[in-house]
């Protein structure tokens, strides 16, 4: 059986037919594991998968199973990524005893979890307050000093009697002096008990979303082992860089979690272009029309899709440069940035924006995409990425890839905001408050100007159709139309009628499109067809009238009524 075969085997199997939302928040939990442990043994990812960043690692991301749940493709994440990826690095070089450990973590025998930010710090991450101090005995005491210091959002409760391992990153204090934030392996629970001083309390679940257990964990004076420690306790006079390596896998998440936008607008096309080709209206002749034939659910649908194609590019392009490691790595960081900020940009404007154009339906959980908008904003706290890459780039501390086809609209737009910016900063006397109060509300504007760049050239340098690329191009226009009008390069006119003109050009191949999303097997909304919205309402509960035979209601309870 190829491996093709084998993911569609396993979204049409009863683990991902159960239809979750009708089951207990314990119960959908405990399922979000089963599916997460069989999405990632269905990869077959190994050691070197994570540790070396394979092309597998990268593809498990933009398989669309990863869509039927959002909280299974989470603990996925994190467990392949964030925790097996960390410990992988120390295993294949200074801690080889680990390497049972990353294999277990990877069977999902384990469960390990990522315990880095902190309630009351938010991404001021660098002054957690965690504490791990050495005893005399070369044991730690790992302590969370008060409620607010406790690690916010990793599900650490017991779950399905597997055991649970975190990295949990803490500041080193060696004789009285602090030794900057370091990350320690630390054991949370056996799968049915917290371990001793551990302390998780469940958090209500996230609205709109798979519920997970995200929870806050804290720590009482537990006893580490001198092992627990990854790396060294040496003084480093380089401790903010340290800190940034060891979380190196954060910026690999940044690239490979958001692409799951990619499968987010395949399914939601797909979605949309069946119920919009079977819903039917009266048209203006009197006659059944289908809904797909007016501008308003055309547009939506076909921006969605050309999104996918052009996505798919700069995806690749995207992990070639992250891959390359002769390329800086704060620039790896940066492409990762911009890559998240314009992924996520795009799934959740067609989320929401497709919810929309199917009515009522866009608002169950049924029909997925409201859904989506939930799952997707997880993945989009993307704030420290764009502030810090906005003001290195201000000041020059490094250059992100230029444009390939500087003479494009895109790029000449992209480069007029970081000039306006500069001249912006370089012209107060007072960098800092100058950038806070004039360039950081526009931070999302300035890197998703070089999302959409980076988008634009990644597809024409890869052969994307010109007619899914011209309606890339108008979409990301439309961004900020603004500019455009005032710089004199189009009038709001000519960006209607390109508009249209790319629409015109690409709705002839649209059935070959939606059938190029290759998403069916992975569908389970209802409304795509009348069979399956028929099977679908056998299955809702039915309240009706309990006597077989009808019978006359009572006038005076009918005159009563009307009063």
């Amino acid at each position: 059986m190829s491996t093709w075969h084998l993911y569609i085997k396993l979204c049409q199997s009863n683990l991902f037919k159960k239809r979750s939302e009708l089951l207990s928040r314990d119960a959908r939990a405990a399922l979000s594991y089963e599916r997460a442990k069989a999405i990632g043994l269905a990869h077959g990812i190994t050691l070197y998968d994570v540790m070396d960043l394979t092309q597998k690692f990268w593809d498990l991301h933009t398989d669309p199973i990863m869509m039927l749940d959002g909280a299974a493709s989470t603990l996925l994440t994190i467990q392949y990524n964030l925790v097996a990826g960390t410990l992988a690095q120390y295993a294949a070089t200074t801690r080889p005893e680990w390497v049972p450990l990353v294999e277990d973590i990877l069977r999902w025998n384990v469960t390990g979890q990522f315990c880095l930010t902190e309630l009351g710090r938010g991404l001021d991450i660098f002054r957690m307050k965690t504490s791990a101090t050495l005893l005399p005995s070369g044991e730690f005491d790992l302590h969370t000093p008060s409620p607010s210091d406790a690690k916010f959002m990793p599900p650490t409760v017991p779950v399905k009697g597997l055991p649970c391992v975190a990295i949990v990153f803490a500041q080193l204090y060696v004789n009285g002096e602090c030794r900057g934030p370091r990350p320690f392996l630390v054991n949370i629970n056996d799968g049915y008990h917290m371990c001793n001083g551990v302390i998780s309390k469940l958090l209500p679940p996230r609205g709109g979303s798979t519920p997970i257990n995200h929870s806050l964990t804290s720590f009482h004076h537990v006893r580490l082992p001198p092992s627990a420690l990854l790396g060294d306790l040496n003084k480093s006079d380089k401790i903010h860089r340290d800190f940034m390596s060891s979380i190196w896998r954060v910026a690999v998440g940044s690239l490979a979690l958001s692409s799951v936008a990619i499968p987010d607008l395949r399914i939601s096309s797909y979605i949309a272009g069946r119920y919009f080709k079977r819903r039917h209206v009266t048209g203006v002749h009197g006659k059944p029309v289908s809904i797909l034939s007016y501008r308003t659910q055309q547009l939506p649908l076909l921006n969605a899709i050309s999104q996918v194609f052009v996505l798919k590019a700069l995806y690749k392009w995207a992990i070639e440069q992250f891959m390359d490691k002769r390329i800086d790595i704060r620039v790896r960081h940066g492409v990762a940035a911009c890559c998240k900020a314009v992924m996520v940009q795009h799934a959740q404007l067609a989320n929401c924006t497709l919810s929309e154009r199917l009515g009522a339906q866009g608002l169950f959980e049924y029909n997925r995409l409201s859904n989506y908008y939930s799952e997707v904003r997880g993945v989009s706290i993307a704030e420290g990425d764009i502030l810090g890459l906005v003001a290195d780039t201000l000041t020059q501390t490094y250059t992100l890839p230029p444009s390939t086809h500087p003479d494009g609209p895109l790029a000449l737009h992209e480069v007029s905001l970081f000039e306006e910016a500069t001249e912006t900063v370089c012209s107060s006397s007072d960098f800092t408050q100058s950038f806070m109060q004039y360039v950081q509300p526009r931070c999302q504007l300035l890197v998703e100007s070089m999302g959409h760049r980076m988008s634009y050239d990644a597809a024409v340098d890869q052969g994307v159709s010109q007619y899914l690329i011209d309606l890339y191009l108008i979409n990301a226009i439309k961004m900020d139309a603004a500019w455009y009008v005032e710089c004199g390069i189009f009038t709001r006119k000519a960006i209607v009628h390109m508009e249209d003109a790319a629409l015109s050009a690409a709705l002839p191949y649209l059935d070959g499109l939606l059938a190029a999303m290759e998403v069916e097997p992975y569908v389970t909304s209802p409304i795509i067809s009348d069979e399956r919205w028929e099977a679908f309402s056998k299955t809702l509960p039915v309240y009706s009238f309990p006597r077989v035979q009808p019978s006359q209601q009572n006038p005076s309870v009918l005159e009563r009524a009307r009063l």
